[in-house]
Parts: C-alpha cells; structure tokens; sequence
C-alpha cells in the first residue's frame, strides 16, 4: 500500500510514450498523446519506502473507443471524466523540456 504525499505536473504540451512489448529483446511501441498531461507522483509506502513516478492524464477521452478496458474498469463512458495512469517500469515516458 502506498500513499501519495505529493503530485507535480511536469511543463509539457506535449509527451511521448513507450509501452514494452512481449518479445524475445527490448522492443517498445511508441506513441504521442495529444492533450496529455504528465505528472511526478511522489508516494510512501506503508513500510517508509519512497517511491518518484510519473503519471500521465487524458481530460478528454470522448474520442477514445467506447469498448477500451478502463472505462470497464473505471465503470465510466468516453468523455465523462479525466483517465489518470502511473507510467509502469518497464514503459518510458518522454517529456520535452527547456
């Protein structure tokens, strides 16, 4: 269990990011996300661990596909509500900076 003590968004329009895909070496698929937002989650752990992280939030999903997994799990439609998501570890996020 984990408890977020702090969230940071990241100054960036635009953002790039790399899911793993199952293979026998390395390989990502890669793929921008107009309209994202990308944030530094900073959390603890029930056991004291500190954990930096990087998530990724979409405001409008009202173009996403009605049958995408989250808005089972999340129990929403298309463009109701912000679809929020920590970046995994084996996934990549680029964000442009200054």
């Amino acid at each position: 269990m984990y408890k977020i003590e702090l969230v940071k968004k990241l100054i960036a329009n635009n953002v790039v990011v790399c899911h793993r895909v199952k293979y026998g070496y390395p390989v990502f698929k890669c793929h921008t996300s107009p309209g994202a937002r990308p944030y530094a989650v900073f959390m603890k752990g029930a056991d004291g661990t500190k954990v930096k992280s990087v998530a990724v939030c979409h405001p409008d999903t009202s173009k996403w596909a009605p049958t995408n997994m989250v808005f089972k799990v999340l129990q929403v439609t298309p463009g109701t509500v912000p679809v929020c998501h920590v970046i995994l570890e084996d996934g990549i996020l680029w964000v442009p900076y200054k």
